[in-house]
């Protein structure tokens, strides 16, 4: 089994809680030696209290975790204001009120137009898998300690609140990864002259995948299908359609086993666009494809493209 699983994450559980589940169900129920059991990784973590689309990457799917690190997310969720906690979200307690709450939809609706009309820098929360000198933060919040973190350029393609009944918004939002939407929430209360958190969220997308295609873990594992005979599953060959694609002939195909780089700048002049793009660098990297299977990744460096990884 090479692709990946859609799974559509329950609150209360990590996203490597999903992997640990996974791989106890093959090994309890199905049968397979820890030795045999595939590799399973995910394509971007979903905090315990978020629920939506988790991509669980399994066997060789998982050399191409990097490629779903970096889609582009979509999310759904629940703002809460005129309270916050210091994660941004309600797995702790409140350690900030205020009773200076939005007047109006209209209100926020100016104010998150604003924040997708400009740039948007984002300073990481403590409360996260950042790592600073090799730890993640998350470990040094617990411990009382907090450093100066860079901030990061994000990017929101669409920040919407469609409905607003004091003191919750429901909103939309698709940004670019490592955008931390708890962090968001507490950005736009502070807009408002309040305070505010996430009090629910819910993925659903990341790149070209759909939560509506995503089925939930018991789903899962009460079938006596495989896996790769499942709606929810991903050929490994398919797993990187919304990016640009090449096709290589046989003679190139084999060439690109042998090492021979130069190779790759003519099978470059044949690259189609996707219909969706996974993320706002997916022109910076190709799929090579032989006869529909994935063989082959380039990439675009600084002006110049050179073969990234070749899949034998």
């Amino acid at each position: 089994m090479n692709g990946a699983l859609l799974i559509r994450k329950e609150a209360g559980i990590t996203s490597f809680g999903v992997i640990d589940v996974l791989k106890r169900h093959l090994r309890d129920e199905k049968g397979i030696k820890p030795r045999d059991l595939p590799k399973l990784g995910h394509g971007g973590t979903l905090d315990p209290f978020a629920t939506g689309l988790l991509i669980v990457l399994v066997g060789r799917g998982v050399k191409l975790a990097r490629y779903f690190l970096g889609a582009t997310k979509g999310y759904e969720g629940l703002i809460h204001f005129g309270q916050t906690t210091v994660p941004g979200d309600p797995t702790s307690p409140v350690s900030e009120t205020s009773t200076n709450l939005p007047r109006s939809l209209e209100e926020l609706q100016d104010l998150t137009l604003r924040l997708t009309n400009q740039p948007y820098l984002q300073t990481p929360p403590m409360h996260s898998a950042k790592k600073m000198n090799g730890r993640p933060l998350y470990e040094l919040a617990r411990e009382g300690i907090e450093v100066e973190r860079e901030p990061k350029l994000c990017r929101l393609y669409e920040f919407n609140v469609g409905d607003y009944t004091a003191p919750n918004a429901q909103f939309q939002l698709k940004c670019s990864s490592g955008t931390y939407v708890r962090t968001l929430a507490q950005d736009l209360g502070r807009l408002c002259n309040s305070v505010a958190m996430l009090e629910t969220l819910n993925r659903t997308q990341s790149g070209v995948f759909r939560l509506t295609d995503a089925w939930s873990l018991p789903e899962i594992l009460k079938t006596n299908q495989a896996w790769n005979e499942l709606p929810c599953w991903v050929a490994f060959d398919h797993l990187l359609k919304g990016y640009p694609r090449a096709e290589a002939s046989p003679e190139e195909h084999q060439a690109l086993l042998q090492g021979k780089q130069a190779v790759i700048f003519s099978i470059l002049k044949r690259v189609n666009p996707p219909a969706e793009r996974s993320s706002e660098t997916s022109d910076d990297c190709v799929a090579i494809y032989n006869t529909d299977r994935l063989i082959a990744i380039a990439r675009k460096t600084d002006d110049v493209w050179g073969l990234e990884r070749v899949l034998s």
